[in-house]
């Protein structure tokens, strides 16, 4: 691996520059069913205890959701800017790299490839494994070797589907998300049945019982549902109009999250109380079995496929991380290979699929994972924000056809800076864990970058088993494949 050297700004094109192999598609609408597909998964399934369990009350858990989203819609403008001044696929990897330099913008694909896709696909399976068992066991915690066993299970068929076929894979995208669709319009029309029949004493104190001591992993947890707000960055080149549709399509999507996770949280406090949500290992079974007892049977269903679905999305989409980070030299090539037919990954799957299994079998804690994830993800968003200022002054001259007022950079970074610096001070167990897990970035890439002049020996090896995964897996390269 050795990336280029230079200007870093010089290769990566600017809107009236960029060059794309195909017409661009995506309208407005297009680029926001986009979004909701990427942000609404089983993140409000996953969250909902944990926002509850650390905010303390239904009104502070509020409080946090609308937060969340406005600190969202702040970033989401931030990335408007950058990703029309510095059209690439790479997305905030490409901004840091061009912001920072090279170490940063592998720490981006390293945290994105090695610790936050692992994770989340690890959550999404143990989710899924939770409302699964709840059928067997309603009334007391199920064995956590019943709950890895089942979250191996689903993670292996996630993993084969996503290794034989892309089409096969979007088939179950589709399915998974007309299931999570369904499981979300039934928990809010069960909310507004329960709210007609007068159902509103959890409303009556909504203050009563907050806790402020634990506000930073609160908002750890509530942003967790909003994650892949920034996705749409890594399509640009799809966008018909970015100028318009990029900012326009994230705060519009990010607004209809709002207002949707608002109205999912407030329907689970029209049939539970906040310690009967504390208490469930599945709020959204614990809510349908107090509402209709058919919707026990239904409920668990949909919430296990949307999870799955977001399992999968997870691993489908890194390829692209690893095509550019390749491209740059800042990941083996190996790892951008695709099946010579199907047009899979292969090599980048299996190595998410590897990862996965060894979070899932050392982080077992879903509140853990949330915030850790959390942490590592919005350390990395504080670095891109910070880095549109930087550009600003480094690139002064650069066509910017989105300039967002300079206050609303520094408000988010103030925001990022107070929340991880007192997350620092109160948990200091998650936030130490979080940077270990940032810090395998540097041994990765003192081996992998700027160790360039390695021995004979270990090149001659390395190509002999790269050359063997080629052959076992019949991956190519993108330009041999017709």
């Amino acid at each position: 691996m050795a990336p280029s050297s230079g200007d870093h700004a010089a290769n990566v094109p600017s809107l009236s520059t960029r060059t794309t192999k195909h017409q661009p598609t995506m309208g407005l609408l297009d680029a926001i069913n986009l979004l909701l597909a990427c942000i609404i998964g089983s993140g409000i399934f996953i969250s909902a205890k944990a926002v509850l369990e650390f905010s303390g009350s239904y009104g502070f858990s509020i409080v946090v959701w609308l937060s969340c989203g406005i600190l969202c819609i702040m970033g989401a403008l931030c990335y408007a800017e950058l990703g029309c001044a510095y059209v690439s696929s790479g997305g905030d990897y490409t901004y840091l790299r061009v912001a920072f330099g090279n170490f940063v913008g592998f720490l981006r694909v390293w945290v994105e490839v090695a610790l936050s896709r692992p994770m989340i696909v690890v959550l999404s399976v143990l989710t899924a494994s939770n409302y699964l068992v709840y059928w067997f066991y309603p009334t007391c915690p199920a064995p956590d070797k019943l709950i890895k066993c089942l979250s191996s299970f689903l993670l292996l068929i996630v993993g084969f589907i996503n290794l034989t076929s892309a089409k096969w894979t979007n088939g179950l995208h589709q399915i998974c998300n007309i299931f999570k669709i369904v499981s979300l319009l039934l928990v809010i029309g069960c909310g507004f049945y329960n709210m007609f029949r007068g159902r509103v004493a959890n409303f009556a104190e909504p203050f009563e019982g907050s806790t402020y001591g634990k506000v930073t992993s609160a908002l750890y947890a509530g942003l967790f549902p909003y994650s892949g707000w920034n996705y749409l960055n890594n399509a640009i080149d799809d966008l018909k109009d970015p100028k318009r549709i990029l900012p326009r399509s994230i705060v519009i999507s990010l607004l209809l999250c709002i207002f949707v996770y608002f109205l999912t949280f407030s329907s689970y406090f029209t049939a539970l109380s906040a310690y009967e949500i504390l208490m469930s290992d599945a709020t959204a079974v614990s809510f349908a079995e107090r509402v209709w007892r058919p919707l026990l049977y239904i409920i668990p269903i949909g919430v296990t496929m949307s999870c799955v679905g977001a399992a999968s999305g997870n691993i489908f989409t890194i390829g692209q991380m690893f095509n550019v980070a390749g491209r740059d030299g800042l990941m083996p090539h190996i790892f951008s290979m695709k099946h010579y037919e199907t047009n899979v990954p292969m090599i980048a799957i299996l190595c998410e699929l590897i990862l996965s299994f060894v979070f899932l079998f050392f982080m077992t804690n879903i509140g853990q994972l949330i915030i850790c994830v959390g942490m590592i993800n919005w350390i990395c968003i504080l670095l891109a924000a910070i880095g549109l200022i930087v550009l600003r002054f480094k690139h002064p001259d650069r066509e910017r056809p989105i300039k967002i007022p300079l206050p609303i950079p520094i408000l988010f970074i103030i925001s990022l800076v107070v929340l991880i610096g007192a997350s620092a001070i109160q948990d200091v167990k998650n936030i130490t864990t979080s940077l270990l897990l940032l810090a395998t970035a540097i041994p990765a890439y003192i081996f992998g970058v700027m160790w360039k002049n390695k021995p004979k020996s270990f090149t001659r090896q390395y190509n002999s088993f790269a050359i063997m995964l080629q052959k076992v897996f019949h991956v190519v390269h993108d330009e041999h494949i017709d």
